[in-house]
C-alpha cells in the first residue's frame, strides 16, 4: 500500500473514532468501551509522575506536533514532509537530534529509535484480551507494553494470558486536554520505563486508537505529588486539662546540718 493511501486512510480512520467516541459519550455509553473481563491483578499507577504534553502546532497541524514538559519548556517535535506521509520524525529541541521515525499506517505501524544501544525497530500491534483492545509492543527485557484503548493506560504485562497470574503494571497515562484537539498530556513514571518511548508510542494511539473525541473537564495540567523531602513526625501527646503544664525547671535539692548550736542551710540546684 503506497504511503499517500496509507496516510489517508490514517486520516479517516482518527475522524471515524472521533465521531464515533463522542456520539457514545453523549449517549452515556462509553461503558461499552470499557468492558473487561480480566482477573488480572492491577498495580495503580504512581503518584510520583513526570508530566508531558503533546500538542498540534498552530500554524502547522498537518505536518507539526510540539512537546512541551511540566514546565512549559519545548524538549521534543514530531515532524513529517506533509500531510499525505505516514511517516514522521521525532527529533530534540532545540538540538533537532533524531530520536526515532515513526510510521502510522493503516497496516503498518512502527517505532525506529535511534539514540538507544539494542533497541531499534519494534512492530506496534493490535492487540485483544480478556481485558479490552490494546497496542501492545515489546522491549529487550522481553516484557509486553500495552496502551489500553478505553483507560489510556500504558501497562507492563508479566505473564500475559495467564489469568490470575498475570499482572497488569500502570506506568504512563495519557489524557485528552481539550475536545477535538491534537492536546494530550501524558504522564509518566520514569522510574520504570524511558519517556522517549511513552512519547513515540503515544503519537500511534493518538491517531489509531483514541481520536480526540472524548469530552474532557479539565481545569488545567494534572499537579503531580512532589516527592516528600523529609519523613512526617506526629506530635507527642498534650497535657490533659487537668495535668497543668509541664514544669521544666531543674530541680532544687536541700541540705540541712546540724554542727552544734549553728545551723547551715545550703540549696543545691542539679
Amino acid at each position: 500500500m503506497s504511503n499517500t493511501i496509507q496516510a489517508g486512510s490514517v486520516h479517516g480512520l482518527t475522524k471515524s473514532i472521533t465521531i464515533s467516541t463522542a456520539v457514545l459519550e453523549s449517549l452515556r455509553l462509553q461503558g461499552l468501551l470499557d468492558l473487561n473481563f480480566s482477573n488480572a491483578a492491577t498495580v495503580p499507577l504512581t503518584r510520583y509522575t513526570i508530566p508531558y504534553f503533546i500538542r498540534q502546532d498552530r500554524k502547522d497541524k498537518q505536518r507539526l506536533i510540539n512537546v512541551f514538559n511540566g514546565g512549559g519548556e519545548q524538549v521534543y517535535t514530531f515532524e513529517r514532509l506533509s500531510s499525505l506521509n505516514p511517516v514522521w520524525r521525532m527529533l530534540t529541541f532545540p538540538q533537532r537530534e533524531e530520536v526515532a521515525t515513526i510510521m502510522i499506517g493503516l497496516t503498518s505501524r512502527s517505532v525506529d529509535f535511534h539514540n538507544k544501544e539494542e533497541l531499534c525497530h519494534r512492530d506496534i500491534f493490535l492487540d485483544w484480551g480478556k481485558s479490552g483492545k490494546y497496542r501492545s509492543f515489546y522491549l529487550n527485557d522481553g516484557y509486553k507494553y500495552s496502551w489500553s484503548t478505553s483507560t489510556k493506560y500504558l501497562e507492563w504485562v508479566v505473564n500475559p494470558g495467564c489469568g490470575p497470574e498475570e499482572k497488569r503494571i500502570r506506568i504512563a497515562k495519557a489524557r485528552l486536554m481539550r475536545q477535538f484537539k491534537v492536546d494530550f498530556e501524558i504522564s509518566v513514571d520514569e522510574e520504570n520505563i524511558d519517556p522517549e518511548i511513552v512519547l513515540a508510542t503515544a503519537l500511534i494511539s493518538i491517531f489509531t486508537q483514541w481520536g480526540t473525541g472524548s469530552f474532557t473537564d479539565t481545569n488545567g495540567p494534572t499537579c503531580p505529588s512532589p516527592e516528600p523531602e523529609h519523613p512526617i513526625t506526629r506530635p507527642g501527646p498534650s497535657p490533659g486539662p487537668g495535668d497543668g503544664p509541664i514544669n521544666r525547671d531543674p530541680p532544687i535539692t536541700l541540705v540541712i546540718e546540724n554542727g552544734g548550736d549553728e545551723t547551715n542551710l545550703e540549696v543545691f540546684t542539679n
